[in-house]
């Protein structure tokens, strides 16, 4: 089937190349896409991490890293919903690159993600323990940081979000929304509280005092974490009525508007937290800091804690389903082992690839907490800079494929072109930037742990899809 006849008719055809067949086609509305979406981006813990974690390195520059980041990741989104409004796909930007680039940009491009989806998951299972162990805390619980104890609050996450997953997208779609859609209210509430409280200092803000280019971009990275990955909604394009126009809706709603959102939040926020830096150090998480600067009580500081974990699960639910049907896009095309890519009969979930992905994830978060007993946070701060550093690539690949697909169709005029590459030149500084004004240890290795497991893992499934071809000539051949 050519590419052309999967833009007309909406839906991929099991054995067609990025898509994999048996699941509930058609089965999401425009809404309940949107919904998960945005739920798996956790708008309230977004909120409260965002400007927290811009502050650390960009200072009163915070809200010039998080519009950076917000209009960067917005033009990427441009360039990806070109083939969005194309392509109805089930292996997000891996297959939609296979259209404009040969087999290599494929197989890089599955490389980046499948480690990008690993990272994600586990990242996401710690803030759940991140935010249950200070919420264990508040309430005189010593051990909530202990290794062991976190280790059983990601295991037991992972497991029931799997769960979730494993049966289906409706239970994912209403879990999820649920979940992130209670907790908005309160962490609007700590944010106008604290904004109140501390005033804006827009006098050291707007003029960038003590700021630095560098310390800004590093920002930029930093708030990125919670943007980037924000096109996972395309992965569930055959399960969605009228895809090429739900979809691309999906894929925009969070680099524009939650991308503004943290914005917002970071300009209000930023005195505050600047004020709280004591209890920042001490371990109090950025919400309940936020809360007892706003006024609001020890009370309100111990709700909002559990509430952005349970939030937070939402987000693991989501993301759980995004990654899974890239996991079994890459077994349908050879790159991981066929049963990988098994459809569930009864679920219509690609369930074998829910086990896989949440094994990879919680097993990769496991081992480097365990490797790192005595500093827990710094394991966090690593694997969220692993996750922006294994989607540039994905990003850089999936411009230059939009600027080529626009070209080949006659419709490449000069705002495409510009947008596009300033969205791809934002997002190759962001690499670049962490190898020349490199962030302080263990975050200045992260370049270089990227990649090395990039290469490794590419030269991996390589040597996979060469031994596939071999067979295939092979069996032809006799």
């Amino acid at each position: 089937m050519t590419s052309s006849n999967t833009a007309a008719e909406g839906t991929p055809r099991p054995g067609e190349l990025g898509t994999v067949g048996g699941l509930d086609e058609g089965h999401l509305s425009r809404n309940q896409l949107v919904g998960l979406a945005l739920a798996s981006y956790i708008p309230p813990v977004g909120l409260a991490s965002v400007p927290a974690l811009v502050l650390a390195t960009a200072g009163n520059g915070a809200w010039l890293g998080s519009l950076i980041a917000a209009v960067s990741t917005s033009l990427v989104g441009l360039a990806i919903i070109a083939f969005a409004r194309r392509y109805v796909v089930t292996g997000s930007l891996y297959s939609y690159i296979s259209h404009v680039f040969g087999p290599w940009a494929r197989i890089l491009m599955g490389a980046a993600l499948f480690l990008g989806y690993v990272a994600q998951i586990g990242a996401i299972a710690f803030l759940v323990g991140l935010f249950t162990g200070s919420f264990l805390l508040s309430v005189g619980v010593d051990s909530s940081f202990d290794v062991g104890v976190q280790m059983l609050v990601y295991s037991g996450a992972v497991l029931v979000a799997g769960t979730i997953a494993y049966r289906g997208l409706d239970t994912s779609v209403r879990s999820a929304v649920t979940l992130a859609a209670v907790s908005v209210p309160l962490m609007v509430l700590v944010t106008a509280a604290a904004a109140v409280r501390s005033g804006l200092d827009l006098g050291a803000q707007l003029s960038l005092e003590g700021a630095t280019t560098s310390g800004i971009f590093q920002g930029v990275a930093a708030g990125a974490v919670f943007l980037v990955g924000f096109e996972s909604s395309t992965a569930l394009a055959a399960e969605t009525r009228d895809a090429r126009r739900a979809v691309p809706l999906a894929v925009m709603c969070v680099p524009a508007g939650l991308g503004a959102l943290y914005v917002v939040a970071t300009f209000l926020q930023v005195p505050a937290l600047v004020a709280a830096s004591e209890a920042l150090a001490a371990g109090t998480s950025p919400a309940a800091a936020l809360a007892i600067q706003g006024g609001l009580g020890s009370t309100v500081a111990t709700a909002t804690d559990l509430v952005l974990a349970i939030a937070t699960f939402a987000a693991l639910i989501g993301f759980i389903n995004y990654g899974s049907r890239f996991v079994a896009t890459l077994a349908a095309d050879g790159l991981l082992p066929a049963r990988t890519g098994r459809i569930h009969p009864r679920h219509q979930s690609p369930a074998a690839a829910v086990v896989t992905i949440c094994v990879l994830g919680l097993g990769a978060i496991l081992v480097m907490v365990a490797l790192n007993p005595d500093n827990i946070l710094n394991v966090y701060n690593s694997v969220a800079t692993l996750i922006v550093y294994f989607w540039v690539l994905p990003y850089l690949l999936i411009c230059a494929g939009a600027l080529k697909l626009l070209a080949r169709e006659g419709r490449l005029g000069p705002l495409a072109v510009v947008g596009t590459v300033a969205g791809a030149a934002a997002m190759a500084w962001l690499y670049l930037n962490g190898l020349i004004n490199p962030p302080a240890s263990p975050l200045d290795a992260m370049s270089y742990v990227a990649l090395v497991a990039l290469a490794v893992v590419f030269v991996a499934f390589v040597a996979v899809d060469l031994l596939r071809r071999s067979s295939r000539t092979a069996e032809e051949i006799a």
